[in-house]
C-alpha cells in the first residue's frame, strides 16, 4: 500500500544553538506499540541521534525516545519523552503477559558524550530493562549477551502461560531464556554462511510467529552491497520456519526494496531503508498491518522513520478505530 508522506517520525530539519552539526532529530526505525488502555493512542520506541550528530554519529550519540501519534499507527508521531539516554540503539519494544511488563532490548552503556560529532567502536551487548508501562520508569539495563540487533518474542500463549522468551540476533542467531532476566542460551544457527558479503549477509531481524505457530524473520539483506558496493534497491529478507530450532528457509529475493509508493502519486527511491519491525494486529490473527524502516534520501545526511500500511488490513484497522 502507498504510504503518506509526512508520516512517520520525520524531524531532520531541527536546529538548535546547542547541536554539533545539522542532521537535526535523525532516527533510524522505531516500533509502534498501542496504548494497552488508549485506544486512540500508539506510541513509537525509537532511536535518536543527540546534539544533530545524525546516523553517522550512531554510536555514541543515540538515544531512545518514545514518540505519540493520535491520527493511527502511521502517524505522524511527535515526541514525547527520552527514555534510555546515551549510547542506546537498536531498541525493540515488547509486552510480556507472564510478567505484566513491557520489556525493552537494547545494545549499548552509559557514557559521557564528545562535544563534537565523532563515531566510535566499541564492543556491541544486548540488554534488557522493564517497566509497567511504556511510559517508565524503566529499569536500569541489564547485560544478556554479546552481540547485536535484538529482536525478542514473549513465548506466552493462553494455552501455555510461560514467561519464556525467544530472542533473535545478528546472523539470525536465536537464543532463548526461561524469562526475560535469567541466562539466554543459544539455542539456532543458521546453517549457511552468514559471514560479511555473502549472499545470505543479513542484520537487523525482526522475528514473530504467526497465528498458526509458524516462525519468520524479516531483516535487511546486503545483497546488493555484497554484489555491486551499493546499500540499494534490495534490501528485504524474510526466513521462515516451522519450528523455532528447526529446518529455516531464506528464499534468496527480496521481500520489498527502496522504492515507497506515495499516496500522492509521487514515489521516493531511498538510498538506504533498513531496520524493519512490523505492527501485528491484536485480534490473535497476528496479521502484518505496518512497516516501519530506518531511511535515508540520497545526497542527504539526514535519516527519518518511514512507516507504510501492509495491504487491506492497514484500512480495516485504522476504519475500526474511526481513522
Amino acid at each position: 500500500m502507498p504510504a503518506t508522506r509526512w508520516t512517520g517520525y520525520n524531524y531532520t530539519n531541527v536546529t538548535l544553538p546547542t547541536y554539533y552539526s545539522t542532521k537535526g532529530n535523525s532516527s533510524w526505525g522505531g516500533q509502534i506499540i498501542h496504548d494497552r488502555q488508549d485506544k486512540t493512542l500508539f506510541h513509537l520506541i525509537i532511536s535518536q541521534f543527540a546534539y544533530g550528530c545524525g546516523l553517522s554519529g550512531w554510536r555514541p550519540f543515540s538515544t531512545v525516545i518514545r514518540a505519540e501519534s493520535r491520527t493511527g499507527p502511521a502517524g505522524p508521531y511527535h515526541y514525547a519523552q527520552d527514555l534510555l539516554g546515551p549510547f542506546r540503539h537498536n531498541p525493540t519494544t515488547i509486552w510480556s503477559p507472564a510478567d505484566e511488563k513491557y520489556l525493552l532490548y537494547t545494545i549499548g552503556i552509559e557514557t559521557q558524550l564528545p562535544t563534537t560529532c565523532k563515531s566510535f567502536k566499541w564492543a556491541n551487548n544486548i540488554s534488557v530493562s522493564s517497566a509497567p508501562d511504556v511510559r517508565g520508569p524503566w529499569s536500569t539495563p541489564q547485560i544478556l549477551i554479546n552481540g547485536t540487533n535484538p529482536t525478542p518474542w514473549a513465548m506466552w500463549t493462553p494455552d501455555d502461560p510461560t514467561s519464556e522468551i525467544a530472542l533473535g540476533a545478528e546472523d539470525n542467531m536465536i537464543y532463548a531464556a526461561d524469562d526475560f532476566s535469567s541466562p539466554y542460551s543459544l539455542i539456532k544457527t543458521m546453517p549457511w554462511n552468514t559471514s560479511d558479503y555473502s549472499d545470505h549477509w543479513t542484520e537487523d531481524p525482526f522475528l514473530w510467529r504467526d497465528k498458526r505457530g509458524n516462525w519468520h524473520i524479516l531483516c535487511h539483506w546486503m545483497i546488493d552491497i555484497a554484489e555491486r558496493g551499493e546499500k540499494y534497491p534490495r534490501v528485504g529478507g524474510h526466513l521462515f520456519s516451522r519450528n523455532l530450532t528447526g529446518d529455516w528457509t531464506f528464499k534468496l529475493q527480496a521481500a520489498y526494496n527502496t522504492t515507497v509508493q506515495f499516496t500522492d502519486g509521487g514515489r521516493t527511491d531511498y538510498y538506504r531503508r533498513e531496520r524493519p519491525k512490523l505492527f501485528l494486529s491484536d485480534d490473535g490473527q497476528l496479521t502484518p498491518l505496518f512497516l516501519t524502516n530506518g531511511v535515508q534520501e540520497f545526497n542527504s545526511s539526514g535519516s527519518y522513520t518511514l512507516i507504510q500500511p501492509i495491504g487491506k488490513g492497514a484500512e480495516t484497522f485504522e476504519r475500526r478505530l474511526g481513522l
